[in-house]
Formats: structure tokens, C-alpha cells, sequence
């Protein structure tokens, strides 16, 4: 239970992270949240929580499962966004599709 604790925390770091990332929303062409600026200082505190939540665990293990759980989360959220920007892409050309075909009716 706390490894999945450990993964859902690092994941909402990450998303977070990337959602701060111009580049990143680029990517994934979406704009920029506005509940965004309210949760910036979350961004700082997830990684030490994560970190406090494993010690409280077990403490002998608490920095291999720390680590091992940020690589899954991001395992995670890399795939997810990469998911997001290919889902949105083809929103977009299947948009672009029905414009054109619009247009020569």
C-alpha cells in the first residue's frame, strides 16, 4: 500500500512539473491551467512528503524504494503524456479533416 502511496505522490509531482514546463505543454498542446498557481508550492513539498512517508515505512529501505518508485511514477507520466499529445494530435487532424471536407461541399 505504500509503494502505491509512493508512486500516486511522485506522479502528481510529475504531472504537476510538467505542467509548469511551456515545453512540455507544447508538446502535448494544451495551454496552460489556471489552478496552476495555486498549487506551485505543492511542487516542493511532494518530494520530501514521498521521502518522509517511505522513512515512516521502513527505514532501512526507505531510499531504494523512494528511488524506485519516482522511476516507476515516471515510467508513468511519461507514457501518459506522450498518450495525451498523440490523443490530442489526433483530435486535431481529424478536425483539419472535416474543415477540408467542409470547405469543398
Amino acid at each position: 500500500m505504500m509503494i502505491a502511496l509512493c508512486i500516486f505522490l511522485w506522479s502528481l509531482f510529475l504531472l504537476l512539473q510538467a505542467c509548469h514546463e511551456p515545453k512540455m505543454l507544447r508538446f502535448a498542446r494544451l495551454q496552460k491551467p489556471a489552478w496552476l498557481q495555486r498549487t506551485r508550492a505543492l511542487r516542493f513539498v511532494l518530494p520530501p512528503m514521498v521521502l518522509g512517508v517511505c522513512v515512516a515505512e521502513r527505514a532501512s529501505t526507505a531510499i531504494p524504494v523512494w528511488v524506485a518508485t519516482f522511476s516507476v511514477a515516471a515510467l508513468l507520466v511519461a507514457l501518459g503524456w506522450a498518450g495525451l499529445a498523440r490523443y490530442r494530435e489526433l483530435l486535431l487532424t481529424t478536425a483539419e479533416v472535416r474543415a477540408a471536407a467542409l470547405r469543398k461541399e
